[in-house]
């Protein structure tokens, strides 16, 4: 095998995010001559012999050039901090542009992936040059027909002459390479990135070519009129290069290539410890919400600030995998004037892995399982109030946050219409409650969308994995709820139940289903329906769809007040989401075909094979499809 110490793959990172960090792979900031923040934990290319300050234009080449200058050992690699390379034989699904993409980068990528410095030198002692999966642009979202020449010239921020010149620059340094610079770009598949893994010969030579094409190139430019991509013209011409580069090696026929797939990863950021954001009176409230669900938090907040407390401290956290900075700041800036109060967003990608595996039907989204991470994601944190996002707040939280709860798992309202649904409103429930729930106590069931959390007792008492595994056991009516009120179960502090008073849905909640719950839950209901502290619109239509039913009055009069109100207004009036909010805005057509194909000729089947076979008797030439 491979001494691991004589392989050395650069990370290329301009700005604050997770990356793996072994004995192969290096994270390293480029353009650190240019920045005034110098990231910690990394290597910097600015230091010894260097091109730091070309990285406005050369872009991750600055990690190049001083891995060139700077290194040695046997292999050079370069990744990107969104961008790796799979050493492992993982069977992900491509995107549009040939790559795998996962939503999070987290610890465990690193197994998964096959990024351990043991797999990488053990695949390296077969292979001299590792290079991304070969990308063929007629697959490419509208490129469909366009060779490279052409895809350049079109790309909208590139100069097609600065191609051209290319050319020119290499016919008269090194002519050899330009039948092959030729032929690539009347091609139409490429490898993309400047991502990949040489031995130091190859390397060496590769540079040598390199940045002297590109320095002259980059005399030739004039940028007085370049947009931001388009200074970074030197970065995009040695994308070309490299492939031209590849193409004439292979002509060689003495060294050893291997393809790998492109993974992509939609979110590093850092995945920091959350604190509590006040050392004393700190109500710590917590919400799920993907970024298409923020309009609809609005009102909700806006309910909040109007009950808060001087003397009390609100520190709101949003457990989620998308929210935009955008939708962020907007709700953070609904308590703009409150400097009691703070907002986080707390990404949860790191429990992709047993979250994407759960069941959703009806109208429940993926993310009310989010809670159930609770207890690690806030591990600093003995005590949480989880609010669903579907309510408006009539009381100062700060009074339910105060509730003792010591000794028990959590504090919650009883479900009166659970009740009622056991207790014959609803044909199967007792079965299920009694059969496949098995909850001893099914009057005892209580609602989740409000729960005062002791998460310092869960974490004594069972482990995140092993909730998420109960959670995946069964496909479970109402999903997390009967999750925890299974785990939770005779070790529930009631709450008054007007912190969860459920509007009338449809005006059948009270008169079909409550009306059959036993008389001292009914009471208590309508007690709280009464004089609620906190209104939940619990069921799958709400107050931005159904503005006429119960108390939706008092959404839409904190609605107004927000900066979301006319886009709340647009969405009940359009088809592009449903009653819950949820967004159901069909696929493009072409991409709808394209996922039927898949579906009717899976890859590496005989079925596709054969459709393939046909394709060539019939067009008499080769089918674009892998």
């Amino acid at each position: 095998m491979k001494d691991k110490k004589d392989i050395k793959i650069l990370i290329s990172c301009h700005k604050p995010t997770e990356y793996i960090s072994n004995d192969v792979l290096m994270p390293i900031q480029v353009g650190c001559s240019l920045s005034n923040t110098r990231l910690s934990g990394m290597l910097h290319d600015d230091e010894w012999d260097n091109i730091s300050n070309l990285n406005y234009k050369y872009c991750e080449l600055t990690a190049q050039y001083w891995a060139w200058k700077n290194l040695d050992c046997e292999y050079y690699g370069f990744f990107h901090y969104r961008r790796y390379l799979s050493f492992a034989d993982f069977n992900g699904k491509f995107d549009g542009w040939g790559n795998v993409p996962i939503k999070c980068l987290t610890p465990a990528v690193e197994d998964k992936l096959g990024l351990d410095a043991d797999k990488v030198a053990s695949v390296l002692q077969e292979y001299d040059v590792i290079l991304p999966n070969k990308k063929d642009v007629w697959k490419f979202p509208h490129e469909a027909g366009r060779d490279m020449r052409q895809l350049y010239a079109s790309n909208g921020y590139l100069n097609p002459e600065d191609l051209e010149m290319m050319l020119d620059v290499i016919a008269k340094k090194c002519p050899e390479y330009l039948d092959d610079a030729k032929s690539y770009l009347k091609g139409h598949k490429t490898y993309l990135n400047n991502m990949f893994v040489m031995k130091n010969e190859i390397f060496d030579r590769y540079c040598e070519w390199l940045f002297d094409i590109l320095t002259e190139c980059d005399k030739r430019i004039d940028y007085t009129n370049y947009s931001i991509e388009g200074i970074r013209t030197p970065g995009h011409l040695a994308e070309r290069l490299f492939n031209i580069y590849i193409i004439h090696l292979k002509k060689e026929k003495k060294y050893r290539f291997k393809e790998l797939q492109t993974i992509v990863f939609e979110h590093t950021e850092p995945i920091a410890e959350i604190k509590p954001a006040f050392d004393h009176n700190n109500n710590a409230i917590v919400f799920s919400a993907n970024d298409t669900y923020a309009p609809y938090l609005a009102p909700l907040f806006y309910s909040i600030k109007k009950n808060i407390s001087k003397d009390q401290n609100y520190d709101i956290i949003i457990l989620t995998r998308d929210m935009s900075k955008v939708s962020e700041k907007r709700l953070r800036d609904i308590f703009a004037d409150n400097a009691n109060v703070s907002i986080r967003c707390v990404n949860v990608c790191g429990y992709d892995k047993y979250i994407d595996e759960l069941p959703i039907h009806s109208h429940f989204s993926i993310e009310t399982y989010f809670r159930l991470a609770l207890p690690e994601v806030l591990e600093s944190y003995d005590k949480v109030l989880y609010l669903d996002g579907d309510m408006i707040v009539n009381a100062d939280l700060a009074d339910l946050y105060s509730e003792d709860i010591e000794g028990y798992l959590l504090g919650a309202c009883h479900d009166a219409d659970t009740a009622g649904l056991y207790n014959g409103a609803m044909r199967g429930k007792k079965k299920y409650m009694d059969e496949v729930l098995k909850i001893k106590d099914p009057y005892g069931y209580f609602q989740c969308g409000v729960l005062l959390l002791n998460l310092a007792e869960f974490r004594k008492t069972y482990k995140v994995s092993e909730m998420f595994a109960f959670a995946g056991s069964n496909r479970w009516e109402l999903v997390d709820q009967d999750v925890m009120n299974y785990l939770a179960q005779g070790r529930v502090k009631y709450l008054d139940m007007a912190w969860n008073s459920m509007f009338d849905w449809k005006g059948l909640r009270i008169s079909k289903f409550i009306s059959h719950a036993p008389k001292r839950l009914y009471d208590e209901y309508m007690a709280a329906h009464n004089a609620p502290k906190i209104i939940h619109y619990a069921g799958p239509d709400k107050p931005w769809s159904e503005p006429a039913s119960d108390y939706t009055e008092f959404f839409w009069e904190n609605a107004r007040q927000t900066l979301y109100y006319e886009e709340l207004l647009y969405r009940m009036n359009s088809h592009e989401y449903s009653p819950s909010g949820v967004s159901v805005k069909k696929a493009p057509l072409s991409e709808r075909l394209d996922k039927r194909f898949e579906g009717i000729f899976p890859k590496y089947t005989l079925r596709r094979e054969f459709m393939k076979w046909i394709w060539r008797r019939v067009t008499g030439r080769e089918s674009n499809i892998v």
